[in-house]
């Protein structure tokens, strides 16, 4: 005989709170799914089961906690949702990852194609003190590991980052998932102080890669949670600039999913953490990053001051950042982004060809995603000839892309572009796009 179900109140209190219909709530939850790489089809109808007693599978119940978070603007728990019933044990064990080690070894668990972490956009390192970092380890003096063995690891942050930029997230994700579970447990051998160090600061550059990989394809659970790691490995290597960079990294992911004001104190807290003592060319990333989350929140004139600081730092610079190959293309696409969110369409497509013009051609993922961009504003400027040759370049790099925010730019594609299939040269862009199609 099945057991009678009891209504959920913690819930049905929740959602009266947060002033939703059920159909409301269901979409926010199928949102929160959308972005760590699951399909949701809830309704209202669902909403009833779970108001009714039922718990959903896991991650649905952190997904739900997630949802309602974001709506009453403080943390909701899983215990506070009455959803903790056997219905989230795998997101469960993923946030009891205590310790950076733990956390890539459950990252790497999760499988391909969807997330182990629910992405929480209230959760950062910057939400607890800007500016800090982790303390730096001391403990620890035998040779588990030796220098030889950080050196090989070194050599891979380069072929990863390589492999990203030719190829997509997409192509070497899993990869390097696999290959950053089996340094985990070596975080923990005992070895010099400075091979220890050197250690971490490798381990962070490849935990921000690979978040940065997740990200490109649409898994931003995953991706924040290696993001963070990355951070607290920087801190642990007395390294502040990898940790200020992680912070710039979860800035640009806080912005492209719609979060413009934490992304904008994530961006202030990793120019916090670098300090003045980093380097010229991580200075102006940290500053183009802060201009770009300034837009994002409509300051136009604290986004145009920070444009400046970062053409001015970017001048100084030496040489190039390894991770995020910061440059004078780069530098065009945040000036891009800002002119964008502040409705200069016509300056924005004057930053992205400039970007484009000077951009390496071993950068094929970003040229396709700038070209993508490119022609969406051509379009809008009513350029219809001049949009339909910008994506017939952007297909041109499609082929050789595993990237889902590729994937993405070329639905969008298809969904502008179908409007004008009676315009021969849209006509013929749809049909090389449907042949290209996964």
């Amino acid at each position: 005989m099945r057991t009678p179900l009891n209504p959920n109140t913690r819930l049905r209190a929740l959602v009266q709170e947060a002033g939703w219909t059920g159909g409301a709530f269901a979409q926010a939850v199928n949102s929160c799914g959308n972005e760590i790489g699951l399909v949701l089809r809830y309704d209202r109808t669902s909403v009833a089961h779970w108001l009714a007693g039922v718990c959903p599978r896991a991650p649905v119940p952190a997904l739900i906690a997630e949802a309602l978070t974001r709506r009453l603007g403080r943390v909701i728990s899983l215990d506070a949702t009455g959803l903790t019933r056997g219905g989230s044990r795998l997101a469960d064990e993923a946030d009891r990852a205590a310790s950076a080690a733990g956390s890539l070894l459950a990252l790497h668990a999760g499988g391909p194609g969807r997330s182990v972490f629910v992405y929480r956009a209230a959760s950062s390192p910057a939400s607890t003190t800007a500016g800090t970092v982790p303390a730096p380890l001391r403990r620890a003096v035998a040779t588990d590991v030796s220098a030889a063995d950080v050196r090989a690891v070194e050599l891979m942050v380069e072929v990863f980052a390589d492999a990203d930029a030719a190829f997509g997230g997409g192509r070497a994700r899993t990869a390097l998932a696999g290959y950053l579970a089996a340094l985990a447990p070596l975080l923990h051998a005992r070895r010099p102080a400075r091979v220890r160090d050197r250690l971490l600061a490798v381990t962070a550059q490849l935990s921000y890669l690979c978040g940065f990989m997740h990200f490109d394809d649409g898994l931003h659970g995953d991706a924040q949670k290696y993001y963070q790691t990355a951070w607290e490995l920087g801190g642990h290597a007395g390294r502040p600039e990898l940790a200020a960079l992680s912070l710039r990294a979860l800035s640009v992911q806080a912005r492209a999913l719609g979060h413009y004001s934490h992304a904008l104190q994530l961006a202030e807290s990793a120019l916090s953490t670098g300090g003045s003592t980093v380097p010229p060319v991580t200075r102006a990333f940290l500053h183009g990053q802060v201009a770009v989350a300034q837009g994002a929140t409509g300051d136009r004139h604290a986004a145009f001051s920070q444009l400046r600081l970062a053409e001015a730092h970017l001048e100084r610079a030496a040489g190039d950042l390894l991770l995020g190959g910061y440059h004078r293309a780069a530098l065009a696409h945040q000036e891009a982004a800002v002119h964008a969110h502040l409705g200069k369409r016509a300056a924005a497509a004057a930053s992205l060809e400039i970007s484009l013009r000077s951009r390496p051609d071993s950068e094929r993922r970003s040229r396709a995603f700038l070209l993508s961009r490119l022609a969406e504003i051509h379009l809008a400027n009513g350029h219809l000839d001049r949009a339909v040759q910008t994506w017939d370049l952007f297909l041109d790099d499609y082929p050789h892309l595993e990237s889902g925010r590729v994937n993405g730019a070329l639905a969008s594609m298809r969904s502008k572009v179908r409007p004008f299939q009676r315009h021969s040269p849209a006509a013929a862009l749809l049909r090389r796009a449907q042949r290209l199609r996964r």
